[in-house]
């Protein structure tokens, strides 16, 4: 692309008697003057890194040809206001909107299977988003600081929550994570401040390593039967959470997976953690550390 290039910009069907199926990688890289695109119905794939820094485009039309969004499609497009993501996309590659900033919301249709890591991060002023039924996981740091999200509806088909993919959602104050879901990963909602409440459905096996770190806002949180593993640090600083409830599944509760909840005062531990063999018993001191005590002997 000729970098001079500006204004709006019309991607014709056809260049010399051929039809355009497909935008190349890096085509339109820095084009740093394009203020909106149109893009033809012949046009199925729009390749990797294709918009990449046009930060005065403020609009684009994606025809419902188009089926694949690829990495870092429009990655830095800070100019960007709006965009529809037509019903035939099945895949949005890594990074395809990050630091999007111009973005409030957006709808992922249900033919979308999969997005990829980075796919929103850093889309600071994306407030809502709303998640097709077809999409199996989210993944690595998808939502990381998107720090004016406050809802999100996640689809019935995700099984996993994965690493950091809604860290530092400083605005998010509350989600219902589907039964579909098994795994909820490494630092997933970490530094979520406002997140006042979670339903965290019977089908979650794991909740992984700082998955809750630092959501100071968390009064209560109710781990279900399907989980047996809470991993290290996973309540660690939530400041506000006054009770939790372990079910009689979990078989394992990680180092400091609730150091400093200075408000913590009530807490139900799993029978099994109550045994007379030293290998066994939980050991309270590296859940508990620097002088937190039980209010009394009697307590569970």
């Amino acid at each position: 692309c000729d970098k001079a290039a500006k204004g709006e910009l019309v991607i014709p069907d056809e260049i010399e008697g051929l039809p355009v199926t497909s935008i190349g990688e890096a085509a339109f890289v820095a084009c740093t003057s394009l203020t909106s695109i149109t893009i033809p119905d012949s046009v199925t794939s729009i390749g990797n890194m294709a918009f990449y820094r046009c930060e005065s485009l403020t609009s684009i039309i994606i025809p419902d040809s188009v089926t694949s969004i690829g990495e870092l499609a429009f990655s830095g497009c800070s100019g960007l206001t709006s965009i529809t993501i037509p019903e035939n996309v099945t895949n949005i590659g890594n990074g395809a909107f990050r630091a999007c900033n111009g973005l409030t919301s957006i709808a992922v249709p249900d033919s979308v299977i999969s997005i990829g890591f980075r796919a929103f991060e850093n889309c600071e002023n994306l407030s809502l988003i709303k998640l097709g039924d077809s999409l199996a996981s989210i993944e690595s740091q998808v939502f990381f600081n998107c720090r004016a999200l406050t809802s999100i509806i996640i689809g019935n088909s995700v099984t996993s929550i994965e690493d950091w993919a809604f860290e530092n959602c400083i605005s998010l104050t509350s989600i219902t994570i589907p039964n579909s879901v098994v795994i909820v990963g490494f630092g997933a909602f970490q530094g979520c401040q406002s997140l006042a409440s979670i339903t965290i459905p019977d089908s979650v096996t794991s909740i992984g390593k700082e998955a809750f770190l630092g959501c100071t806002s968390l009064t209560s949180i109710t781990i279900p039967d399907g989980v047996i593993s809470i991993e290290d640090w996973a309540f660690h600083r939530c400041s506000s959470l006054a009770s939790v409830t372990i079910p009689d599944s979990v078989t394992t509760i990680g180092d400091l997976a609730f150091a400093n909840c200075f408000s913590l005062k009530s807490i139900t531990i799993p029978q099994a953690f109550h045994s007379e063999d030293e290998a066994s018993r939980l050991d309270i001191d590296k859940l508990w550390p620097d002088g937190f005590a039980l209010p009394d002997s009697s307590s569970k």
